[in-house]
């Protein structure tokens, strides 16, 4: 079959086409014929060499869709033609954690696609149930792609980790990107003031489009006054950390007396000083957010397939552009997510 292979962790270019095996299916798993696969920052993470549990050769991806080919030993509830998308990890469904609806947690299946399981950069992959969400027929394959860890960690992100109400105002960094676009609109949907945080003065525009009340550009990442500024000098009351490291100190200078941060990516995979006198004063709640459950994955295909909220795709690219694909997201070019599809 037609694959991307990481045969040594680096740069773009050492995301390589290649002919390979076709998967073999073991217990639990179906077949799944790739139409569509996201490419998201998780990734150029990933292909730096900066996630422990991927080894290479590697074939990347966590979000990937497409449609049930044939079935491994073992699987019940699936049948060939069901349209099928990945969630970003598995979990066992059947600990405290997962019966408490935060798989995110569970600590007997924590693999990830795209790390220990081969991932969507390729025309096939083998696919444990377990970590497998259904798709409307009235969703695209794109769409359908990229739904869980876009809209889903959004609705994980503002409402689940978040607890966002109504005439909060929300502040979101990394604000054009995949999961930003999306938290954007969520957070517009669910009755917030939305601030958003971008370093690049061409994606203001889109991000207006999107729902944003107030946009800031920041090249310098250094926003914390300006948010202020456009607060009264009040805060945010709720903070959707996804630059990570790089901006963590400036969003918490914004946040508002008892106010939450929920920090969901970590994009240089770097290292924060933290003021615990600030948080202390201000009681200050730091809240970490990992995965999309089973339900918020349906409530966002709900979301997505009502039309309540658009799925920012920006492109639909060759699977054998992946490279170019990873290029684009270094170089913050891109407003929303790149899309890589396999020819079958």
């Amino acid at each position: 079959m037609q694959a991307i292979v990481l045969r040594a962790f680096g740069a773009p270019s050492n995301l390589r086409p290649e002919t390979v095996d076709d998967p073999i299916l073991r217990t639990g798993e179906v077949l799944l014929r790739v139409e569509a696969c996201g490419v998201c920052h998780h990734d150029v993470i990933n292909r730096r060499g900066n996630l422990p549990r991927t080894s290479v050769p590697a074939i990347l991806g966590h979000e990937a869709a497409g449609e049930v080919i044939a079935m491994g030993p073992g699987v019940e509830g699936w049948a060939v033609g069901d349209r099928a998308a990945t969630f970003q990890r598995l979990s066992c469904g059947d600990c405290a954690h997962c019966h408490a609806e935060r798989n995110s947690l569970c600590k007997n299946d924590t693999r990830f696609f795209g790390e220990e399981i081969p991932g969507g950069y390729a025309a096939y992959m083998a696919a444990p149930v377990a970590g497998l969400g259904r798709v409307p027929a009235g969703v695209s394959w794109p769409v359908a792609a990229v739904t869980c860890c876009t809209t889903g960690t959004a609705v994980h992100c503002l409402r689940t980790r978040g607890r966002l109400m109504p005439g909060e105002t929300v502040l979101i960094t990394g604000a054009s990107g995949g999961v930003g676009m999306q938290a954007v609109q969520l957070a517009r949907h669910d009755g917030a003031r939305v601030i958003a945080v971008t370093s690049s003065a061409g994606k203001a525009e889109v991000l207006f489009e999107a729902g944003a009340h107030e946009v800031i550009v920041s090249p310098g990442l250094d926003f914390a006054r300006e948010v202020r500024r456009v607060t009264d000098g009040q805060g945010v009351d709720l903070a959707l950390e996804i630059v990570g490291s790089l901006t963590f100190g400036q969003t918490l200078k914004s946040l508002a007396p008892g106010g939450r941060l929920v920090t969901v990516g970590n994009l240089e995979t770097g290292i924060v000083d933290l003021n615990p006198g600030l948080v202390i004063v201000k009681e200050l709640e730091i809240l970490g957010a990992y995965a999309t459950t089973q339900a918020e994955l349906n409530e966002s295909l709900r979301l997505v397939e009502t039309g309540a909220i658009r799925t920012w795709v920006s492109d639909v690219l060759p699977l054998t552009d992946a490279a170019h694909a990873h290029d684009r997201l270094e170089k913050r070019d891109v407003a929303g997510r790149l899309v890589l599809a396999p020819v079958h």
